[in-house]
């Protein structure tokens, strides 16, 4: 089960379908509060965020920044990734503590943006998530 709030102008039903479909896949027993904030991330060089909002030992308040006027495909994507980002902070994977950021409990927080192995994987998953859903999507709407 989780909570949404959305923020800002953005897909909303889009969203809530991309996300309905993620929990109940990856994460449907955990209470998850995930707040999606759409605003304009060009001057950050970025599609999207995630972080978390409370507890770094047991994580279940996460913020996703998105930015906005994305195509519909590159949307999907996007927000994938950065749930799967959620993913991996929620099952422990990945873990920030005390500025630190951890992978697997090694530090990588000072590899650059493609080297860092929580980013290696979240771009593989982005595609294998993203063909997934609309697979899924396609089969429910027959």
């Amino acid at each position: 089960m989780y909570y949404l709030d959305i923020a800002g102008k953005g897909p909303r039903k889009t969203c809530k379908m991309v996300i309905d479909w993620f929990i109940n896949k990856y994460l449907p027993r955990h209470n998850l509060d995930i707040s999606i904030q759409y605003r304009g991330l060009k001057r950050e060089g970025a599609f999207g965020f995630c972080s978390v909002q409370d507890s770094d030992s047991r994580p279940r308040d996460f913020l996703i920044e998105i930015h906005t006027n994305m195509d519909e495909d590159l949307y999907i994507q996007t927000l994938l990734h950065e749930l799967w980002h959620l993913y991996q902070h929620v099952i422990g994977k990945l873990r920030d503590k005390r500025g630190v950021r951890l992978w697997k409990g090694i530090d990588y927080s000072n590899r650059d943006y493609e080297d860092q192995p929580w980013e290696q994987e979240a771009h593989t998953m982005e595609e294998v998530l993203y063909n997934d859903f609309l697979r899924e999507m396609a089969i429910l709407s027959c």
